[in-house]
């Protein structure tokens, strides 16, 4: 063999051993990115790896336990008009809540488990669960950073038979280490979905048990009253139908369980004016009708202690309406997503407040809409209360 051939075959030795090494590389940057990855990272941990299956669980562990409470509000979703010409068909407030855990390593990346459900384009509940990294920079001495990673999560939908499935996504956000804003554009619909979170760094204390003193001590009752707004979405096609969104009030009792849970049995009431045409080209037949709500709904939700006397909390449960019109009443059990705040200005008297999103359908109680073409209103309500707590 000449010297120019054991030069060339050394050459694509080496070659071929860059390229394996890079590929190498490129694998473990992105292992590096999972809940594996953190585990592999840890201080304490150093060179200790174990298979990808058990360092995921031990990094899942992790994140659970030292990362930081996070309350996850969905904020907005956006239909571009280059792929939904009538984007008014779909809805664009995507109300709900979810809870996450959310650990910044040591390079200031966040690696977040979360699990979430909000109302989707079609006016359904669409639960998500998963895990997302965001890599973050500083923006100049502002004390924000921006960020761009992934989401790797599991959803249902009702309009797929309610399979699961993944949901690869990128991310992108902006924000500090509390408050944060993020995007993600969800190639599958060509839709953008924005959320907010807040996170409360309370690791290190949320495993201790309530004082007794606190307001919101293990076997606390609270009883409370007050007041809201209703959002009603016409969730129908573009038209001229119109529901307005008016006052309601409520009544609840609650219960704290342990440190963080609570359970709300809840009663509301409210109206609603209606205009509707009753000819297809909603020109003719015009009519305004009444319409009157009441929904009992029990839900058990998550609290996440901010201060001494307040906390927020998120959680979901199932609900029982009623509607009735001129034209018609009908009935529905559905879910109910519940999110919002409490606060203790005396050691009995609390103050709560909230958002309530009901998933009712009502059938022949709107004129003109009979059969299987029912409302479906996404019933929203916006609500403050105060009570006794003993």
């Amino acid at each position: 063999m000449t010297k120019v051939k054991h030069i060339t075959i050394a050459a694509l030795l080496a070659a071929a051993g860059a390229a394996h090494a890079g590929f190498g590389d490129a694998i473990n940057a992105i292992i590096d990115t999972t809940p594996a990855g953190a585990a592999r990272s840890a201080a304490d941990r150093p060179g200790d790896f174990g298979t990808f299956w058990a360092d995921t669980v031990e990094g899942t562990r992790m994140i659970a336990s030292k990362g930081a409470d996070l309350l996850i509000l969905p904020t907005y979703t956006n239909h571009p008009t280059w792929d939904w010409p009538q984007r008014d068909e779909e809805n664009a407030n995507p109300f709900g809540a979810g809870f996450g855990r959310q650990l910044i390593d040591e390079r200031g990346n966040e690696r977040t488990l979360f699990a979430i459900a909000f109302v989707d384009s079609n006016y359904r509940v669409e639960p998500v669960v998963g895990y997302s990294w965001v890599a973050r920079w500083p923006i100049f001495n502002t004390g924000l950073h921006w960020g761009a990673g992934y989401i790797a999560g599991i959803t249902a939908r009702g309009d797929y038979a309610w399979l699961p499935f993944p949901m690869p996504l990128p991310v992108a956000k902006i924000g500090n280490d509390t408050f944060s804003f993020y995007g993600t554009y969800i190639p599958f619909t060509n839709v953008f979905f924005f959320y907010s979170t807040i996170a409360i760094d309370n690791a290190g204390s949320r495993k201790n048990p309530l004082p007794a003193s606190s307001p919101f001590a293990d076997g606390r009752t609270f009883i409370y009253g007050g007041a809201g707004w209703t959002y009603m979405d016409n969730s129908e096609e573009e038209s001229k139908n119109t529901i307005k969104n008016d006052s309601s009030w409520n009544v609840g009792i609650r219960r704290y369980s342990g440190r963080h849970w609570q359970t709300d049995l809840k009663y509301k009431r409210a109206k609603n004016d209606i205009r509707v045409y009753t000819d297809a080209a909603q020109t003719k037949g015009e009519h305004k009708q009444r319409l009157e709500t009441e929904t009992y709904s029990l839900t058990i939700a998550y609290g996440i202690d901010v201060a001494k006397s307040f906390r927020l909390f998120a959680g979901a449960g199932l609900g029982y309406s009623r509607a009735e019109t001129s034209t018609g009443k009908d009935d529905s059990w559905h879910p109910v997503l519940t999110t919002g705040f409490t606060w203790a200005p005396l050691p009995n008297v609390q103050v709560t407040g909230g958002i309530d999103t009901s998933f009712a359908r009502y059938y022949g109680v709107v004129e003109g809409r009979p059969g299987s073409y029912g409302l479906r209103a996404m019933p929203t309500d916006f609500n403050l209360s105060v009570g006794f707590a003993f």
